[in-house]
């Protein structure tokens, strides 16, 4: 019977089968603790989950649901490439199976999704020890388990897109290994180019590593002649899976380029974020993962590794030169967490926004490997040897307590990893002993221990929730709006909201809306928004500070909110769903309009401040006076204070960044501004004589605000300038529009859709450059003679062609060298000819 335990346990598929289930069910149990629906209220959504992973599967789903093209979309922005925000966001092959749940539940699809995920990266964990190892042992199990609940899922399990470079990873190196010592390219060709695929981001990272990998293997290798030829195997393998992933990379190439995430700013001096002992202390149990702000990385892969990397050091069985190259990788690694231009360097010669030491899963995945082999090879190891280990672990502890910061790393995590280290001692002090009974004791009590460890950790510092109601309350109600919106609108419109959820909130409901949150969002679009007066920066631009006039040249026609009190001379209630409202905005105009010359050029949205740049627009759209005009305001401690003298339409400048959130108080109701340390024009609203507006923020004991009162005829009359002149809609699909305009009076026709070189714009059905002139240097602004013209419009992502030939072409060489490959194989077994080197 005990034999019979013995080849079940490290049997080839338990193992594998283990190292996939034990992963996946401590996460599924942490979600069900953690309340994740249907176990709860909760959802997993967090950071960038919340506002751009979920919305933008959504957008998704509608165009797989709706068989409309993947090139575009009118619901990210003002329109945005979706090619690009595909590769970026959404690339992971496993996310095409969004088409099989409904719209209602694409939030738990994500969970489940990140819940396979996991598994998976302990099952290929485990793949690549057995292999590397030839070992079928149970223990390749526990490191799998640290692997896949590593620091690093704990603090970025939430980012789904990146957990295919995790779960890949292991897979990649094995291929690698082959590559190099067998001469077999297909296990890394294949992984490699589906990492890239899937996340081009994170594969920067695993090809440093590979790179930095390959010259460790190569100097385990012999032979000059061997050199030269595996590293060409090596480079041209290597291309071959980048350049089939590039019907993707090209697009994503073109788009960055005019994102905010363009360009490359190298630093200029050289900067140590933390000591090495505060670094390292990050390896213990139940340690708080660094996230959002500050550089720390998320070290922890297991109490044990602070044992078994001395336990590595001593045995005696593995080759000192061995041990140096990888010991001298895993320096390196922790020199990269706490070097600001090696950084620089792992991130794709950028510094991450938020989310520091993305590359912490591989030096994960090394030290795992190199800790794993320490106990593979038993008979190197002495009971003396754990025991000095364990004192040199026990010592780093003491190190941490004193000289670490306990606030980062507390005395409690401290105690609790060296209990753990005690019984990672003693279970391999027993295992490594020759009775039987014990070495089956100790294994029982190291599952034991690796999976309490695990689940205490992960659930401590992990998944983090938030309300799934308060998510998807109004959906319904967004639905209902927009249906009754699209109903009502004959020509081409836009719906923005107050007090949104997220930015990607059009792309969650399926509408065409002003604003965006994405790391491809064009940058000219959110510096034209900053100038103005409106909310943007370098990965977002947002409706929020938009004036009538500014909401016009938009196209937003219509507001949603939960405000009763929006109805006005500007804006009428169109429509209700539950506590949602729709309102109309009197002012909003077409797609695409007329605009004098003469005013284009000489109006620049960077001088002076947002309100004097809309007094000089409106002026020179014909308005005799200010478009804005200042309100007197009681500026007082803590609080700014307006009284209303009449009816009128009011909004707030400000400077403070000091504020997120600052608060209107009416009297009769509230409002509340988020962001607000972004710095944009406050929009009061029409405000009835006799109010007083009570102006307040947190985080600052003082708001100086100064408020302005618009002209309604000063509107009016730049508004009907605008209107005089405007572009029929007589077709738009999405990726081509099509119009017509009768002009009066020369000018350039202005459309309110972000200059992007995918767009080719036809006049009368001739094809014109528009890269010459850009409105605000961010808008299409076409010449126009007088007379009756048809515009049309068609998009094409850029790259996209060539990336796919590129593609096709790479797969055809792979495809066409196997195949070669192949036969020489075939012909030398024939003809009993040893083999002889080969790409």
């Amino acid at each position: 019977m005990r034999e019979w335990i013995y080849k079940k346990i490290e049997s080839d598929k338990t193992v594998l089968v283990l190292a996939f289930l034990i992963p996946f069910l401590i996460m599924a149990g942490v979600c069900i603790y953690h309340g994740i629906y249907p176990f709860g209220d909760q959802c997993f959504l967090h950071i960038d989950m919340y506002h751009q992973y979920c919305p933008f599967t959504a957008e998704f789903l509608h165009k797989l649901k709706t068989g409309s093209s993947l090139m575009y979309s009118w619901n990210l922005g003002l329109g945005s490439d979706f090619v690009a925000l595909y590769a970026y966001y959404l690339a992971s092959p496993m996310n095409w199976l969004v088409f099989l749940v409904s719209p209602a539940h694409i939030i738990e699809f994500m969970t489940v999704l990140i819940i396979i995920k996991i598994g998976l990266s302990g099952f290929t964990f485990a793949y690549y020890l057995k292999k590397h190892y030839q070992t079928d042992s149970y223990m390749v199990i526990l490191f799998a388990v640290f692997y896949a609940l590593s620091g690093f899922t704990c603090a970025y399990n939430w980012d789904i897109m990146w957990l295919d470079g995790v779960w890949l990873a292991p897979l990649i190196v094995l291929g690698l290994e082959r590559l190099v010592y067998e001469k077999k390219c297909v296990l890394y060709y294949v992984t490699l180019a589906l990492s890239i695929f899937s996340n081009y981001y994170i594969s920067i990272m695993i090809c440093i590593f590979l790179v930095i990998y390959y010259f460790i293997l190569m100097l385990e290798k012999t032979g000059k002649k061997e050199f030269f030829q595996t590293s060409f195997r090596f480079g041209i393998y290597s291309l071959l899976a980048g350049g089939t992933s590039a019907v993707l990379l090209f697009p994503e190439i073109k788009i960055l380029a005019i994102s905010g995430s363009g360009g490359i700013d190298f630093p200029e001096t050289v900067e140590w974020y933390f000591s090495f002992l505060s670094e390292l202390a990050r390896s213990c149990l139940n340690v708080t993962v660094c996230t959002t702000t500050g550089d720390w990385p998320n070290l922890y892969s297991g109490c044990a590794v602070l044992l078994l990397i001395f336990v590595y050091l001593m045995n005696r069985k593995i080759n000192w030169k061995k041990k140096l190259v990888r010991l001298l990788f895993l320096g390196f690694f922790l020199l990269s967490f706490s070097n600001n231009i090696l950084t620089f360097f792992w991130h794709g010669l950028d510094f991450p926004d938020g989310l520091p030491s993305r590359q912490t899963f591989l030096y994960i995945f090394l030290l795992l490997t190199v800790c794993f082999e320490a106990v593979h090879e038993k008979e190197g190891i002495r009971p003396i040897s754990v025991g000095i280990s364990l004192l040199l672990g026990m010592g780093l502890l003491v190190l941490f307590a004193v000289f670490t910061d306990t606030t980062l790393v507390s005395m409690n995590s401290i105690i609790i990893t060296g209990i753990l280290l005690g019984g990672y001692a003693l279970v391999l002090v027993f295992s490594i002993g020759k009775d039987r009974m014990l070495q089956m004791i100790s294994w029982i009590f190291a599952f034991v221990l690796v999976i309490t460890e695990a689940f205490v950790n992960l659930n401590a510092t992990s998944v983090q929730t938030t309300s799934r109601t308060s998510y998807t309350a109004n959906l319904d109600a967004y639905q209902e709006l927009t249906d009754q919106a699209k109903t009502e609108s004959n020509g081409f419109y836009r719906i923005d909201k107050y007090n949104r959820l997220t930015k990607n909130e059009a792309a969650l409901s399926g509408y065409p809306s002003a604003s965006i949150f994405s790391s491809l969002m064009n940058i000219s679009v959110a510096d034209f928004y900053r100038g103005v007066g409106m909310e943007g920066g370098k990965n977002f631009y947002c409706y929020n500070g938009a004036t009538p006039l500014l909401s016009a040249m938009l196209s937003v026609k219509y507001l949603m909110t939960e405000s009763a009190y929006e109805e006005s001379p500007l804006r009428k209630l169109v429509g209700t769903s539950g506590n949602m409202n729709l309102y109309e905005n009197k002012y909003s105009l077409p797609l695409g309009f007329m605009l004098d010359d003469e005013v284009e050029r000489t109006w620049d949205y960077s001088w002076g401040t947002s309100i004097d740049v809309q007094n000089m627009l409106a002026k020179k759209l014909g308005a005799t006076e200010d478009l804005f005009t200042p309100v007197d305001a009681d500026v007082k401690h803590g609080e700014t204070n307006i009284y209303v003298a009449h009816d009128s339409y009011l909004v707030g400048y400000y400077t403070q960044k000091s504020a997120k959130t600052i608060t209107a108080d009416y009297g009769y109701k509230t409002r509340a501004f988020s962001k607000t340390d972004h710095v944009y024009l406050l929009d009061l609203g029409w405000c009835t004589a006799g109010t007083t507006i009570k102006i307040t923020g947190d985080g600052t004991s003082l708001i100086q605000l100064q408020a302005y009162e618009m002209n309604l005829d000063s509107m009016d009359t730049a508004y009907q300038t605008l209107a005089a002149q405007t572009m029929e809609l007589d077709e738009q699909t999405t990726t081509s529009i099509q119009g017509h305009i009768d002009v009066t009076k020369a000018g350039n026709l202005i459309l309110s859709i972000p200059a992007e070189e995918g767009w080719t714009v036809f006049i009368d059905g001739k094809e014109t450059e528009t890269e010459t002139e850009k409105f605000g240097d961010a808008f299409f602004s076409i010449p126009l003679t007088t007379g009756s013209h048809t515009i049309t419009m068609q998009y094409h992502t850029p790259g996209l062609t060539a990336g796919g030939a590129v593609s096709l072409g790479c797969i055809a060489v792979f495809l066409l060298i196997t195949f070669v490959k192949r036969k020489r194989r075939k012909r030398r077994i024939q003809d009993q000819v040893p083999e002889e080197s080969e790409i």
